[in-house]
């Protein structure tokens, strides 16, 4: 029979109490170990942030990446990376680490959602227009669907797709729950106008008819009503449908007063429809319908009645661009009527003083981003708002805002 010494039974609690000591100290360790790099990391975290804020991005992006690397959990800080390449103009170091999010197997829907939008955002910045669908596509139905069908309404209209964006116009409405029905029947007349363009009547019509269901008397809508009945051979009608606009929408009778002349001309009533411009003018008389009434007068009625009626506008409501005008009005009847070289040399000197300065001057401007142009746009340039120009020009100069 083996015998134990009472000294081993005595020692083995001890050797256990020793066993116990080392492993509690090995856990300290390693727990100190831990707390020094979430220290690091939370140091390294706070220079980046502080770089982002003293506008220094670029190292900033190198502190973050390192962080990323120690620690390829970080599932934010993976996005806000991202996020920063792609603002910086970075693609495609934006692209690898959202696609490398949206292929991971371990991410809640909801990230993977937001990493599937991050990186739509990232192919339609890089102009990869069908790789940006894809993806904005997989986005499901939580947080980030609304800001995905936001990204494809950009994008389809980048595209000029303008049934896709109806389709997703109409989806953003019940997201969202506010109306587009503006830019619905805004691109229901794109269709409409670029079948006119290729002479597909029956889509015309049809166009027409879907934008004034998403607007009753929308101006633009009946513009092109009134276009297409031209183009059917019926003045009458179009004369009628443009006669809504005159009385609902007068400030865009301007876009369409040489067509409104053109038909009254082809039913031989050119007089009255000068008349109905004429009459307009009380309220609308600065900007392209003076012009426009301008000219005609002098064609049916003549330079004197011209001058008759811009004296008259010039009463009722002055400006430069009707003060322009009278002095080309008045030029024109010196030189016709054989007028004294002095008179004739002061009129064109008048004339060429206030053509540069309504030139320079008179735009239109976007009500959403202060955008000018000297055309008149049913979709902003600047901001690809619709329905943000005001349709008449102003003749004061805006401080803010680019201009074309």
């Amino acid at each position: 029979m083996i015998q134990i010494s009472t000294s081993w039974l005595l020692l083995l609690p001890i050797l256990f109490g020793v066993g116990w000591l080392a492993s509690r100290w090995d856990l300290r360790l390693e727990n100190r170990m831990d707390e020094r790099e979430r220290m690091r990391q939370q140091r390294s975290t706070f220079k980046g942030l502080s770089l982002l804020l003293n506008e220094q991005p670029d190292q900033a992006i190198e502190t973050l990446v390192k962080i990323a690397q120690l620690d390829p959990e970080t599932i934010e800080l993976h996005f806000a990376l991202g996020n920063l390449f792609r603002r910086r103009g970075e693609t495609e170091r934006a692209i690898r680490v959202h696609q490398h999010l949206a292929n991971r197997d371990d991410l809640k829907p909801r990230d993977r959602d937001h990493a599937a939008y991050e990186l739509g955002r990232d192919f339609l910045r890089a102009g990869l227009l069908d790789r940006a669908e894809a993806s904005l596509n997989r986005v499901g139905d939580g947080k980030f669907a609304a800001p995905a069908k936001e990204s494809l309404l950009e994008m389809y209209q980048i595209e000029r797709d303008w049934k896709k964006a109806i389709v997703a116009a109409s989806e953003l409405e019940g997201l969202q729950g506010k109306s587009h029905h503006t830019e619905i029947a805004q691109f229901h007349c794109e269709i409409g106008q670029e079948a006119l363009r290729r002479k597909d009547l029956p889509e015309v019509e049809r166009s027409i008819q879907l934008a004034l269901q998403a607007i009753p008397n929308h101006a633009r809508a009946l513009i092109l009503q009134g276009d297409y009945l031209m183009a059917v051979d019926r003045p009458a009608q179009a004369i009628e449908v443009w006669s809504i606009v005159a009385g609902t929408h007068p400030a865009y009778m301007h876009l369409l007063a040489d067509r409104w002349m053109a038909a009254h001309a082809v039913i031989d009533k050119a007089d009255a429809g000068l008349t109905a411009l004429c009459e307009l003018l009380k309220t609308q008389a600065s900007g392209e319908l003076l012009d426009i009434v301008q000219k005609h007068m002098v064609q049916i009625r003549g330079a004197q009645a011209a001058e008759a009626m811009l004296v008259q506008v010039m009463q009722d409501s002055p400006s430069l661009s009707a003060l322009s005008k009278l002095a080309e009005t008045r030029l024109m009847l010196a030189q016709t009527n054989s007028g004294s070289p002095e008179r004739i040399a002061d009129l064109q000197a008048t004339l060429s003083l206030l053509k540069q300065r309504t030139t320079s001057l008179a735009r239109y401007t976007c009500g959403n981003c202060g955008f000018r142009a000297r055309r008149f746009y049913w979709q902003c340039p600047g901001c690809n708002h619709w329905e943000a120009y005001s349709p008449r020009r102003s003749e004061g100069a805006v401080p803010s805002g680019p201009s074309m």
